[in-house]
């Protein structure tokens, strides 16, 4: 049965109450949190026969004496140069080591490469690295694995070519070049396609990234987070700190380190130190010089082993404490202000100031919640704050929401906890793998939370307040004339019709798209009002962030029968995903005038938990603002509000 389109009206009800405000006092101590730190440096030749690189007891070790959470695993296939194909137990071994970093609460900067060293002399160097064609074939062995995996994979670094894996003595990619030859070109683009989606692959220097990207302007925050080169290529530099250009990292830089800067506020920075002698550490690697350069880089890790004259320098002098203080982000809470009652199913206004004073954010996508925690149960609030974008150096953040209490909560005090669990169902409920402020009072060790030393008294009455966040999404009908985004050369008339192309010649490529939310996966009905000529074919398709596309059949959208018998096409949406789309049609024929008013989609599903619709209007205030389904400000005639699930909507 076709449904209603339906609107949403009015905001949720909230109880205005008196409101507690705490000030936090912050935490000077080292201690472990994930992804950042200094990492254990591990590597194995893996062959048959010998395919793990993990030690349990060195990873315990790593923990207890330098509060370590992210290892960088080398996995080093030259037994397998020329053999195409990995045998499967090397694949079971990564498994095995990937599962030994679940166990112990930690990460792995994760990198293969062929070689450990080079051959030859002087300008004759060379590191003897597989074939693309033979490396391309082993990473597409580990594509499944790392996507098992990807919760305990902090990043990738780029590996493969030549020695260690660090992209200059290489046989087949470029002998000691500096610039992206055609194979790492094509390394880099199966890279982003074998490395799971939300983790981010890093190039040995800037130019790398700028050449492959085709300009030198760097990531911001409007292309963040995105499954888009730009933002899944972060930078690691395993010469830090030596001479003026880190031993070739920048081929200019002058320009290069304030475009990292902008960069890495958004992907990630890390590598190693190599300056291996006392008197080069002390003039290159001061306390002073390697804290401004990790600041203003925002490093988030660095291996503590290489070069020991170094990092043994950094022990003795104090910088080694103040980089595993601050590398990578340290988050405190400054203060918080949290109403002293609520009712449930209502919402609470709340506000917390966060200072992140550590040198890099984050950078994997990680959830924040508002915890209650009461009457032996637990209730998680997740705030639409990201903490990826809570910023380094003692930026402060105020969070100020206005958070809903959970319907299904008791009368009772609650104790407020805030808590910042990995993203991955397989280690959210894991304390070692959620986050701790830097406050004193604060951390729960058992659970992996932060407390707030504030509580709230809840009220449930039975009754539920209206809010438009818990109604009905139905999709609603879409005019033209409200697209988003439509072709520079498309025409508007004046009888509201769009023109999807010129009066003949080719006319296709021209989209009118829409944003809409796809709550209910379903069956769809779809109709159009179009002119003429009847027998064009339109494309229809929903297109998520990452540009995959549901298309319709294009049978079913051709001539009078998608524009005059809606009732004939059906678009079956059961198998895609809840979540934000474009909707997005074009035409795709290639000759006449097609023009397009409108197109319609009404849910044919069932609605969850249907009940009875009270058909007793209530009174309706005419002055009143009204909203249709996308949030815009809307003039109509209605019939008053209808009662469905205890919630109110507007029947138009």
């Amino acid at each position: 049965m076709k449904k209603t389109l339906l609107s949403v009206l009015f905001c949720a009800a909230a109880i205005v109450t008196n409101a507690a405000t705490i000030n936090y006092t912050a935490d000077n101590s080292i201690f472990p949190n994930p992804e950042r730190g200094f990492y254990l440096h591990t590597e194995k030749h893996v062959c048959k026969g010998s395919a793990t690189c993990l030690s349990s007891s060195s990873l315990d070790s790593h923990k207890s004496d330098d509060n370590g959470t992210l290892v960088l695993m080398v996995c080093y296939l030259d037994s397998f140069l020329t053999t195409p194909t990995l045998p499967s137990e090397v694949l079971d071994g990564f498994d095995s080591d990937m599962q030994k970093l679940r166990n112990k609460g930690m990460k792995c900067i994760l990198r293969f490469a062929y070689p450990q060293g080079t051959y030859g002399k002087g300008s004759n160097e060379s590191g003897k690295d597989a074939t693309l064609d033979i490396a391309l074939g082993h990473l597409s062995q580990y594509k499944q694995h790392l996507q098992d995996n990807a919760d305990v994979i902090y990043v990738v670094q780029a590996g493969i070519v030549g020695a260690w894996g660090e992209w200059y003595y290489s046989d087949n990619f470029g002998n000691q070049t500096s610039h992206l030859t055609a194979n790492r070109r094509t390394l880099i683009d199966s890279l982003l396609k074998i490395v799971p989606a939300d983790r981010c692959i890093q190039l040995r220097t800037p130019l790398f990234k700028t050449e492959y990207i085709g300009d030198t302007k760097p990531l911001t925050k409007a292309d963040a987070y995105k499954d888009i080169p730009r933002a899944r290529i972060g930078h690691h530099n395993d010469a830090f700190l030596y001479d003026y250009d880190n031993m070739g990292t920048y081929n200019d830089t002058a320009k290069q380190k304030p475009y990292l800067a902008q960069e890495t506020l958004y992907v990630p920075m890390g590598g190693e130190c190599d300056v291996d002698s006392t008197e080069l550490a002390q003039i290159f690697c001061s306390r002073e010089k390697t804290v401004a350069d990790m600041s203003r880089l925002h490093w988030t890790y660095i291996n503590k082993g290489y070069a020991l004259k170094t990092t043994n320098m950094w022990r003795n002098n104090g910088t080694f404490d103040e980089l595993n203080r601050y590398m990578g982000y340290r988050f405190q809470l400054v203060s918080a202000t949290f109403p002293e009652q609520a009712q449930a199913g209502a919402k609470a206004s709340i506000s917390i100031k966060i200072k992140n004073v550590g040198y890099a954010p984050l950078y994997n996508e990680r959830p924040a919640y508002l915890v209650l925690k009461g009457n032996n149960k637990t209730y998680s609030i997740k705030l639409a704050s990201d903490p990826r974008t809570w910023l380094p150096n003692g930026v402060e953040t105020n969070i100020t929401e206005q958070v809903k209490i959970p319907s299904t909560v008791p009368s009772g005090t609650y104790q407020l906890y805030l808590n910042l669990p990995d993203a991955y169902a397989s280690l959210a409920s894991k304390p070692a793998f959620s986050v701790r402020f830097a406050n004193t009072n604060v951390w729960e060790s058992s659970t992996g939370m932060n407390k707030l030393n504030a509580s709230i008294q809840v009220t449930n009455d039975g009754t539920v307040p209206v809010d438009p966040d818990d109604a009905i999404t139905l999709p609603a009908t879409l005019d033209i004339n409200n697209v988003n985004a439509v072709s520079e050369d498309m025409t508007y008339y004046n009888t509201n019709y769009f023109d999807f192309g010129p009066g003949d010649g080719t006319n296709t490529g021209r989209w009118a798209e829409w944003q809409v939310n796809l709550k209910y996966p379903g069956e769809y009905f779809v109709s159009a009002i179009g002119a003429y000529p009847n027998g064009h074919q339109w494309q229809i398709e929903l297109q998520n962030s990452g540009a995959e596309a549901y298309s319709i059949p294009a049978s079913w959208t051709t001539g009078e029968e998608f524009l005059e018998n809606p009732d004939s096409i059906k678009w079956n949406l059961t198998n895609v995903p809840a979540g934000v789309y474009m909707l997005r049609i074009k035409n795709i024929m290639e000759w006449g005038q097609p023009k397009l008013k409108s197109l319609t989609l009404e849910y044919d599903g069932e609605i969850p938990n249907p009940q009875a619709i009270d058909e007793t209007f209530v009174p309706l205030d005419k002055n009143a603002p009204m909203y249709d389904i996308l949030g815009r400000r809307v003039n109509a005639t209605y019939k008053g509000i209808v009662i469905q699930n205890k919630q109110k909507y507007i029947l138009w």
